[in-house]
């Protein structure tokens, strides 16, 4: 897909972000039913078809814009608002990556941070590139809490859990050691809000 769709800065993930831009979902009000669906596909297209929890998407979907009974009612009837995730009960303000700013502006110090948790990853064919495994990516969700000190709820660190591991399963790569996520897949998705582009022609064979 050649042109992009404008991110509303008011969502902060990179991973519903490069769907928006892609054109897989609407940038402002979409149902959950139609959130679930399109993050199972795109799921499947990655490295081993890799199946995500409908439940649980749904459930994360319908709590993302608010807890309030009322929220929560119109969340239901109307759908998940995506330009309004920012702010919300999922929304670690601060205490994650920094990878995107608040105002989803890309802090390109942050991605280099990052690839000092990585190492060199083994393909199959004896190639090497830089990539994260789990547990490279338990230390920078571990280093991330730590350095939010004194602005971070206790709840954010389980939150990181389902954020970085589920790119992982999404967006990784089976390398001779095991599953990592290049660390190149990573800047692509937070610079130019992309898949990579193996999932990219996968998800174009099936259309």
């Amino acid at each position: 897909m050649d042109e992009t769709t404008a991110v509303s800065p008011g969502n902060p993930c990179p991973f519903l972000r490069a769907l928006v831009a892609q054109g897989h979902l609407a940038g402002d009000v979409q149902p959950v039913s139609a959130v679930d669906t399109t993050i199972r596909r795109v799921a499947a297209a990655g490295d081993g078809s890799p199946s995500l929890p409908g439940a649980a998407i749904r459930l994360i979907a319908t709590v993302s814009n608010g807890l309030g009974p009322g929220r929560l009612l119109r969340t239901r009837r109307h759908g998940v608002r995506l330009d309004e995730l920012r702010g919300g009960p999922l929304d670690k303000k601060g205490a994650g990556s920094g990878i995107l700013d608040q105002r989803a502006n890309l802090v390109a110090a942050e991605l280099d941070r990052l690839d000092g948790f990585a190492g060199e990853k083994r393909l199959p064919d004896g190639t090497t590139e830089r990539g994260l495994d789990a547990d490279d990516l338990n230390r920078y969700m571990d280093a991330n809490f730590a350095r939010a000190a004194g602005r971070r709820r206790g709840i954010d660190r389980k939150l990181m859990n389902g954020e970085w591991p589920v790119l992982l399963k999404v967006l990784g790569r089976d390398g001779a050691d095991g599953r990592y996520l290049p660390v190149a897949d990573v800047r692509r998705l937070f610079a130019e809000q992309a898949l990579p582009q193996r999932i990219l022609d996968r998800l174009a064979a099936v259309s």
